[in-house]
């Protein structure tokens, strides 16, 4: 099941005993992995992380008998896979009572097939937010259950700073819940920090306008974290989102950001999109887009390849594209 589904299904009194929860978002499969928990408050609570999964002992925890009574709750947390023997007794364990609430980190659908088919029904996966207008329905929902009071407009500030990690962006929600008092985005503004030098928006709106990128673009490259590969796929959904409501205005012959892209920013980052898309022609978008798909391929491909000194000249010969046939 996927995200909407498991949402229903924790408004109901009954919950399966024994539940996956896995896919390619950390920060929601440890959200909704605490609510699915907080069903079974009460239970014998037994927790395993990462290395400290040990078979015999979350086993003996199953199915031996408490000193109380009570009924074993079993919850295990890893980013490897638990092999397939171990995992059908542990499922097994729980059809006389007791529960089993795996959180397993890994995104790859083959390394999870077998984990996935052991679980029955029982399993929800996650996918990274398809826009900030979903990220910050699950900020939003955070910020509820902590009687945050904070605008939506911050949120999306506040997923913007982080450079669309929802994890980051989660994290400070606590924080400015000790402020107790209502949170807009100049509180964000003046409150939250990167923990890169530049967020990527920044970044991006420099490229676009054509200004001098190198310094921060050796920054961002500096940064331990960074991988050429996800900062091509960052410029293309920026580039595509452009494209989409280009065209939306070239069809429709009017600016609507709400059903072109299905969320509404703050106005005055609409403003912007609105003027960064009508700056660029179909012909140049389509040469942006071969541009980045042949820079991906090179990176991917060229294992002799320089590859922050190539990215970085691709992007200014794609400043020179786009000044050459733009309105900028």
């Amino acid at each position: 099941m996927y995200r909407r589904d498991l949402e229903g299904i924790l408004q109901s009194p009954k919950f399966p005993n024994t539940f996956l929860l896995f896919g390619a978002d950390e920060y929601q499969i440890e959200l909704f992995a605490k609510e699915i928990l907080a069903k079974f408050e009460g239970l014998n609570l037994l927790s395993l992380y990462y290395d400290e999964y040990d078979f015999s002992l979350a086993k003996s925890h199953l199915c031996e008998p408490s000193l109380f009574g009570d009924e074993p709750l079993l919850h295990i947390k890893s980013d490897k896979k638990i092999p397939s023997k171990e995992l059908k007794m542990l499922i097994e364990a729980c059809k006389n009572g007791g529960a089993f609430i795996y959180e397993f980190y890994e995104a790859d659908a083959k390394v999870t097939f077998d984990t996935q088919k052991a679980f029955g029904v029982n399993f929800a996966r996650f996918f990274k937010p398809n826009s900030p207008d979903e990220a910050v329905t699950l900020l939003s929902r955070q910020a509820g259950k902590i009687n945050l009071n904070i605008t939506k407009n911050a949120l999306f500030e506040l997923y913007r700073i982080h450079n669309e990690n929802l994890y980051l962006a989660a994290s400070e929600l606590n924080k400015l819940a000790s402020l107790n008092e209502p949170i807009n985005e100049n509180i964000v503004r003046n409150l939250v920090f990167s923990l890169s030098s530049i967020s990527f928006d920044d970044f991006f709106d420099k490229f676009i306008n054509l200004k001098d990128i190198r310094q921060d673009f050796f920054s961002c490259a500096d940064d331990g974290n960074f991988s050429e590969i996800l900062f091509i796929n960052s410029l293309y959904r920026a580039f595509f989102r452009l494209f989409k409501l280009h065209s939306f205005i070239k069809i429709e012959g009017k600016f609507d950001i709400k059903e072109t892209l299905g969320y509404t920013p703050p106005p005055n980052i609409a403003n912007e999109l609105k003027k960064q898309c009508l700056s660029i022609n179909l012909k140049t978008y389509k040469e942006i887009f071969m541009a980045l798909n042949l820079m991906e391929f090179e990176i991917k491909t060229n294992a002799k390849l320089d590859k922050t000194h190539f990215l970085l000249s691709s992007l200014i010969s794609m400043q020179n594209l786009i000044h050459k046939n733009s309105k900028y």
